[in-house]
C-alpha cells in the first residue's frame, strides 16, 4: 500500500510512524486517564512505559527470530549465515514476543525503583490494545501480517509490498490487519468504559488477555503470511493465544477467590 512516506527527501517507514503515534496516544491515556485511579506518580508511569517499550522491541524481535529457526535450519546449506541474520534483524516483529518483553520491562522497572507492579500493569495494560490498533494500521501500510487470498467484501490488493510473496501481489487478500486493528480498538473501548468498576481488581488485565487471545486465535486462520512457525497445524501465535487465554481465566479465578477471602475476613 504505502510502505514509506517521503517527506523532505527522506523516507519514513509508515509502520514505524504508526507505532510511534500509537505509543504517544497510549502514553497520554495511561499517564493522564488511567493513572487517576491509582496512587502512582506520573513520572513512574512514563518511565515504566519506556522500559516496556525497550522490552517490547527486544521480545518482538526475539520471537520473530525464533519462529524463523525452522526456515534457517531447512535452508542452512543455501543461506549465507551473517547476511541472513542481518536480514532477520532488519525484518519483522511478533506481537506476542513484544507483549511478553514489554511486561518484563515494566516488571524490571517496578523492582528497580520499588513501584507497585500490579498498579503499573493496571494503568498500562488497558492502553496496549490502543497502541496495537495503530500498529496494525502500520502493518497494513507496509503489507506485512497480510491475510490469505480472499475475494469477498473488503478484500485488499497489495501491488508493491516487500512483505508479500510475489505470487500474492495483485491478488485480493483478506484485510487481516484492518480487522485486527478494529478488534483492538473495540477491546480498548470496552476497557475504557468498564475500567472504573474494575480498577481495584485484576479484571482489566484478565479481560484484555481473554478478549485479545480469542481475537488473535481466530484471525490466525485467515493469515496468508505462513512463515510464523507451526506445530500440530496451529501457528506459534495460536499456541501463545491459548496460553494467554488460560492466564486470563486464571487471573479471574484468583481475583474472585481473593475477593471472597477479603469479604470473609
Amino acid at each position: 500500500m504505502l510502505p514509506v512516506l517521503r517527506i523532505f527527501n527522506h523516507n519514513i517507514s509508515m509502520y514505524s510512524l504508526a507505532i510511534l503515534v500509537g505509543i504517544a496516544f497510549g502514553t497520554l491515556f495511561a499517564v493522564y486517564h488511567f493513572s487517576k485511579y491509582h496512587d502512582i506518580p506520573k513520572e513512574d508511569i512514563f518511565y515504566a512505559i519506556l522500559f516496556g517499550i525497550i522490552g517490547l522491541g527486544i521480545g518482538a524481535k526475539l520471537l520473530y527470530i525464533i519462529t524463523n529457526i525452522p526456515f534457517l535450519i531447512q535452508n542452512a546449506s543455501r543461506l549465507e549465515f551473517w547476511p541472513t541474520v542481518l536480514a532477520l534483524l532488519q525484518a519483522g516483529f511478533v506481537f506476542y514476543g513484544g507483549l511478553i518483553g514489554g511486561i518484563l520491562g515494566i516488571y524490571i522497572y517496578s523492582k528497580a525503583f520499588k513501584v507497585s507492579f500490579k498498579k503499573l500493569l493496571l494503568i498500562i495494560v488497558p492502553v496496549i490494545p490502543l497502541v496495537h490498533a495503530f500498529g496494525r494500521i502500520g502493518c497494513f501500510f507496509a503489507g506485512c501480517c497480510h491475510g490469505m487470498e480472499y475475494h469477498g467484501f473488503g478484500n485488499v490488493v497489495f501491488t508493491n509490498s516487500p512483505f508479500v510473496k510475489p505470487e500474492l501481489l495483485n491478488v485480493p487478500l483478506f484485510p487481516s490487519q484492518i480487522v485486527e486493528s478494529i478488534c483492538n480498538l473495540i477491546i480498548f473501548i470496552i476497557l475504557l468504559v468498564t475500567y472504573k468498576k474494575m480498577k481495584d481488581s485484576y479484571k482489566p488485565i484478565a479481560l484484555y488477555c481473554i478478549l485479545y487471545s480469542i481475537v488473535r486465535f481466530v484471525l490466525e486462520f485467515f493469515r496468508g503470511d505462513t512463515v510464523r512457525g507451526f506445530l500440530l497445524n496451529l501457528s506459534t501465535s495460536q499456541w501463545i493465544s491459548i496460553l494467554i487465554f488460560i492466564v486470563g481465566i486464571g487471573i479471574l479465578i484468583y481475583n474472585n477467590k481473593h475477593k471472597e477471602n477479603m469479604q470473609n475476613t
